[in-house]
């Protein structure tokens, strides 16, 4: 008796090859959406984490923590050494040098990712946050994001995938 076996001809592997790449065709952007929500989420929560931290520093200490050159306007700059040493004060870990000396009693008010002390405490983009403290303790912030006036002692932003990116707000 002999045995007939079936092959596949080179046509049915192209076809089931094409159909495979529609498959990942259709599948790849909702993939990239489910990755983007998760980042905008991760960062909000990060966000929420800072205004806590800061929240729990004035409770403890009666002061925001206001690093020094801090400008009028409450913002945090994230060019210079202020974002360095705001985290340095909610985290009471240094990074970069930065002083400690402003959480005297060595709190830990914001818990650091993995790679804290090598990377600082940077948005899922991999960019610092920008903080807007009430410096001038008047219960508003003026010249926020869009020209906006805060009312509160601190907010946060961050900017969806790097610099260009769409803002992405504490507060809405």
């Amino acid at each position: 008796m002999k045995y007939i076996t079936k092959k596949f001809t080179l046509i049915e592997m192209l076809a089931v090859i094409a159909i495979i790449a529609v498959l990942i065709a259709l599948i790849m952007p909702m993939v990239t959406n489910v990755r983007n929500r998760a980042n905008k989420t991760k960062a909000k929560s990060e966000m929420h984490s800072i205004i806590t931290a800061v929240k729990s520093y004035e409770m403890t200490y009666g002061v925001l923590p206001i690093p020094d050159g801090c400008t009028g306007n409450g913002k945090v700059d994230t060019g210079n050494a202020e974002y360095p040493n705001l985290l340095t004060l909610l985290t009471n870990v240094s990074t970069s040098g930065a002083d400690v000396s402003g959480n005297g009693r060595g709190i830990r008010f914001l818990d650091v990712p993995d790679g804290y002390t090598d990377n600082g405490f940077k948005d899922p983009w991999g960019n610092d946050y920008t903080v807007y403290l009430d410096t001038d303790y008047n219960g508003e912030i003026r010249n926020a994001p869009g020209g906006e006036t805060l009312y509160g002692t601190v907010f946060v932003t961050t900017k969806y995938g790097g610099p260009e990116g769409e803002t992405i707000y504490s507060w809405k």
